[in-house]
């Protein structure tokens, strides 16, 4: 087997810890119409971009919802929220190994560049970067189809079994896997995530080494 030469981390989730605030902010809102938002409803909209929940909301409420309204509670109760978000535990000590072991590492992300530059930054993980590639918008390019993961690796010059893709989402695990890359999936919200070649609770419980040894041939 070829040796690993890159990681490829997936943003929201894997290397910040700003789940449980969107899902807060979104629940927040749910609530105010008398429901809440399920956590199998949050796992299907992870990692998705472009996809409202406020469709869903009117399903429950069974009727219509001001969602112009909605979306502007949402997004000042996930700004306020966010403010203190900060990494995931583990992740600053991980990135300085794949440093020290000379891997290359990039962030491939359906965010928008300015969105991960900002919360990169407030987190303390903002250098080392190869790239940032990421979806800017664009829906036909964004997870779960594989384009994103796939110029990450033309961008590297390597194939799918030099690298290995960090997801937190089942969107994000099937679009690496579906990139030919191996995928290790780091558990969120307390919700187990199907379908990755691998499976971990925590950073904090992995050095680099157990960590590839997860997706390596027994």
């Amino acid at each position: 087997m070829d040796r690993i030469e890159a990681v490829l981390f997936d943003f929201d989730g894997t290397l910040w810890d700003c789940e449980p605030f969107i899902f807060q902010a979104y629940d927040e809102c749910f609530r105010r119409h008398g429901h809440r938002l399920s956590d199998a409803t949050w796992l299907g909209m992870m990692g998705t971009a472009g996809l409202s929940p406020w469709g869903h909301l009117e399903e429950l409420t069974g009727g219509p919802v001001d969602r112009a309204a909605a979306e502007r509670l949402f997004r000042r109760r996930k700004t306020e929220l966010l403010a203190t978000a900060r990494a995931r535990a583990g992740i600053r000590r991980l990135l300085d190994e794949i440093d020290r072991d000379g891997l290359r590492r990039a962030i491939v992300s359906n965010s928008d560049h300015v969105w991960i530059t900002r919360y990169a930054a407030q987190c303390g993980i903002a250098d080392g970067w190869a790239f940032i590639e990421c979806a800017d918008g664009d829906l036909v390019r964004a997870k779960p189809a594989p384009d994103l993961y796939r110029t990450a690796l033309t961008r590297l010059g390597l194939e799918p079994e030099q690298a290995v893709a960090i997801e937190d989402s089942p969107t994000g695990i099937r679009a690496a896997q579906r990139a030919g890359l191996r995928c290790i999936a780091v558990r969120t919200l307390a919700a187990a995530v199907d379908g990755a070649d691998a499976m971990i609770e925590s950073f904090d419980r992995h050095d680099l080494n157990s960590l590839l040894s997860c997706v390596e041939p027994r």
